[in-house]
């Protein structure tokens, strides 16, 4: 179903981003070995990279990188492998169908092992990511197969201590015929620091990628999801109400759902539909702003709200920040406001600042 809460493996529960899927079709049928998924937060970026992996027939694996760092407030080998065998352990019925023999693969890879409940791996594992890499290609170079590793919110590589895996992809990219990497970010500008395609200095720069946007719905877009998804549960809705969340939501796919989910699975008004998208949605993003901005928490918040209310210009904000937290210096406000643009919480265009997601939005108003 549409509104289903849950980031969607099916086609038919993807709606509309048939051209999306087919950017990454063309990718894996060519054989590219280096895919970027970007997107904002809640645009569907996670739901388009399994329904694309699951509709290929690909063996693959998909890693939330995000997860691992906010479980363990860092990203190491071990926490990836971990994650590896649990996504090859619940989706044992799907390599079985493609044939993929689990146990064949793991046999060879030192530190996993698969045991009656899954694959498994030791506490204490030794093996380099770039020698994980090679064997499995190698695996796969012997069936002439393909292999799709994935990283979701693929930012977050960067908490991995020593390890730099901008340098492992480029590695895999020049030598590893038979895997494809795709990364996915949602804090846009942060990805593409991370990955430094432009820095003649850094691993990644003259690779070719194949780059994915995943840009929010259109208006008739919209209409067309909650229209489609009310449709499927049988409910014939009232078009004002639809036109209203679409104002209200701006395109954003995950809060459009949400909606959908309160309106017609658990059977709410519109405007208590609205009002617990709003409350729930703001306390999910409230965890991970309040770290964000925690080095700097009153200037950080000063920015958010003077935005929020309508301040939209670099003079308008800083004389803002300034009358409420008193005098700073333009390098220093300057680059928390790159800081804000870099993890998604802002967006500049024609050099005028908003903040693109309203859940955030009206976090900052009336939450904090």
């Amino acid at each position: 179903m549409l509104f289903n809460l849950n980031p969607k493996t099916r086609r038919e529960d993807l709606y509309d981003r048939e051209n999306e899927l087919e950017e990454i079709f063309k990718a894996l049928d060519l054989k590219e070995r280096f895919i970027v998924i970007y997107g904002i937060r809640r645009v569907g970026k996670t739901s388009l990279l399994r329904v694309a992996l699951r509709e290929a027939k690909i063996p693959h694996a998909i890693i939330d990188v995000r997860k691992v760092y906010f479980e363990h407030r860092g990203v190491s080998r071990v926490h990836l492998y971990r994650e590896i065998a649990s996504y090859f352990t619940k989706n044992l019925d799907f390599f079985n169908r493609l044939g993929f023999r689990i146990k064949d693969l793991f046999r060879r890879l030192k530190g996993f092992h698969v045991s009656e409940i899954g694959v498994e791996v030791e506490p204490i594992m030794q093996i380099r990511f770039t020698d994980l890499l090679e064997k499995v290609n190698d695996w796969c170079e012997r069936r002439d197969l393909r292999f799709a590793l994935a990283f979701d919110e693929a930012q977050y590589l960067r908490f991995s201590g020593k390890v730099r895996y901008d340098g492992i992809f480029a590695w895999a990219i020049d030598n590893l015929p038979n895997i494809t990497i795709i990364v996915t970010g949602s804090e846009v500008e942060l990805l593409r620091e991370f990955l430094k395609t432009n820095d003649p200095k850094a691993p990644l720069y003259g690779r070719y990628m194949r780059e994915v946007y995943v840009n929010r719905f259109s208006r008739d877009q919209s209409i067309g999801f909650l229209k489609q998804g009310f449709r499927e549960l049988g409910i014939n809705p009232n078009i004002e109400e639809i036109e209203e969340a679409v104002e209200v939501f701006d395109g954003i796919v995950g809060w459009l759902t949400h909606y959908g989910y309160y309106r017609a699975m658990k059977a709410v008004n519109h405007r208590t539909a609205l009002r617990e998208v709003f409350e729930k949605g703001s306390q999910l993003e409230l965890t991970e702003l309040e770290k964000l901005i925690a080095p700097s928490r009153n200037r950080y918040l000063a920015i958010l709200k003077a935005v929020a209310q309508g301040a939209t210009s670099w003079s308008d904000i800083k004389t803002y920040v300034i009358v409420r937290t008193g005098y700073i210096d333009d390098k220093t406000f300057t680059q928390l406001l790159k800081n804000l643009v870099k993890y998604g919480y802002l967006v500049k265009e024609n050099n005028r600042y908003k903040i693109p997601d309203p859940i955030v939005r009206y976090l900052v108003i009336e939450k904090l």
